[in-house]
């Protein structure tokens, strides 16, 4: 949440210049010609573009106008009227950083990628504080997107209402919107918005832990998954490699069969009709041992059969393994894909104003808007659902499946949602069916995940978004 950045701006006064001193502005390092202050207080006549600004230049700040205590409105209080230690929490959590760079690409006229994430939410942060060109589109951004929280909010008419609609929204795990809409109520003292800071600052703190984690167990599914692969490569080999080996030995005994059979039909020919005494003890045991030997061989084929057929079964029992296995990596990795199309990123890319990821829009996922009902899930989970939902500019709100939540909320809750999601292995048996049967009666959009894991979530709602 920039605490250094913070701590550094809120002992300073409110007149003090929230960018460079007037002594640089007027004397600039470099050469270059001093910024001058436009008459109508709303930024610089002339500022040099901040794509050429090198990486260890002083952070820029586009609010070049002299800095006055503002006095409070009756109205909703506008972004430069709001104090400037929550100025960062504000832009940092109601705003990707995406939309930032957006928002002063357009008012700069030109790309800046060189600039970082950081440099461009301090120059944010620093322009929010006083009323300038950016700080206009930064509050109009702002209005546009949390419009409902901001209706919902100017219901309260007291300090109190205001906090309470506050912790029913935190519960929700809606965190963004409200918080815009307390720190522009009117209604809302300095204890009030102090709360709200102290319970933003510790949600940042506890998603950066948890993006982490879930990181950490991405790499372990992935290993898990590559590791499964090559099993079952080695598996399949070792298959064929055995019934190879029993189709050359089945190949050998038939040859070895017939032969003998050969040689039994060629002796009986040359038996005489009325053979000598000697003859004909001497060619039946001939024709004894070669019998014999074609019952063994028989028995020994007999024996090759079966074991071929015992060793087919499980060929298919492999086979169907192996499917099972290939259809679930590939499941998984169509989830781990999914989770890291959502996870930040760079975004080179032209994209539209409205693209809520800052890609290419191809590889977007746009909820427009809507509202995601999660039913059950791991409670440990929920605020990187929801983080997860926000980046793909949704609303989520969450049953836990009747652990505690009461049963007679959920069917209000899903009439209320434009979309279902219930993971099968974290929710109660009653609440999964209750689920289905609402969906297919009101042909509302529903995924059954089959888990519960945030990659699974993630898949989900590309599903949802397509």
């Amino acid at each position: 949440m920039c605490d250094l950045h913070r701590s550094a701006r809120s002992d300073r006064p409110p007149s003090a210049p929230s960018g460079p001193t007037d002594s640089a502005l007027a004397a600039p390092a470099n050469g270059t010609p001093p910024i001058l202050a436009r008459p109508d207080g709303l930024g610089s006549l002339r500022r040099p573009p901040l794509a050429s600004v090198p990486p260890d230049a002083p952070l820029p700040t586009l609010a070049h106008a002299t800095r006055a205590e503002v006095t409070p409105k009756k109205g909703a209080l506008k972004l430069w009227d709001i104090p400037h230690k929550y100025h960062c929490p504000i832009i940092g959590t109601c705003l990707h950083v995406e939309e930032l760079r957006r928002l002063l690409e357009k008012v700069e006229g030109q790309r800046l990628d060189p600039l970082g994430d950081y440099r461009i939410h301090v120059t944010c942060v620093g322009a929010a504080e006083t009323k300038n060109p950016l700080s206009l589109a930064t509050q109009r951004l702002l209005e546009r997107k949390f419009a409902a929280s901001v209706r919902r909010f100017a219901r309260a008419k007291t300090a109190p209402e205001v906090t309470r609609l506050w912790h029913e929204a935190v519960a929700a795990g809606d965190v963004p919107g409200p918080f815009w809409a307390l720190m522009t109520h009117p209604k809302a003292d300095a204890p009030t918005r102090a709360l709200a800071y102290e319970e933003v600052h510790m949600l940042s703190h506890q998603i950066g832990a948890g993006l982490h984690a879930e990181a950490k167990a991405l790499a372990e599914a992935r290993a898990r998954a590559e590791r499964c692969e090559r099993e079952r490569q080695n598996e399949a080999r070792r298959y064929e490699q055995r019934l190879a080996e029993r189709d050359r030995q089945l190949a050998a005994l038939r040859e070895t069969l017939a032969r003998q059979e050969g040689e039994t039909r060629r002796l009986k020919a040359a038996v005489p009709v009325a053979p000598s005494e000697a003859q004909p003890l001497g060619g039946e045991r001939r024709i004894a041992a070669l019998e014999a030997e074609l019952v063994a061989a028989r028995r020994r084929h007999e024996e090759s059969a079966q074991e071929a057929r015992r060793l087919r079964r499980g060929q298919r029992a492999a086979d169907e393994e192996v499917a099972r296995l290939t259809a679930a990596l590939a499941e998984q990795q169509a989830a781990v894909a999914a989770l890291e199309r959502l996870l930040p990123g760079d975004a080179d890319d032209e994209c539209p104003d409205r693209c809520p990821a800052g890609r290419d829009c191809r590889d977007c996922v746009d909820l427009r808007g809507r509202r995601i009902l999660c039913i059950g899930g791991r409670g440990t989970l929920a605020d990187h659902y929801r983080d997860l939902v926000a980046r793909c500019n949704g609303e989520l709100v969450r049953h836990d499946g009747g652990l505690e939540d009461s049963h007679h909320r959920l069917e209000a809750m899903m009439a209320a949602a434009d979309a279902i999601v219930c993971p099968a292995d974290f929710v109660s048996h009653n609440a999964y069916q209750r689920a289905k049967r609402f969906c297919k009666r009101y042909a509302k959009p529903c995924i059954l995940m089959r888990s519960s894991g945030i990659a699974s979530f993630a898949r989900a709602l590309e599903q949802l978004a397509a």
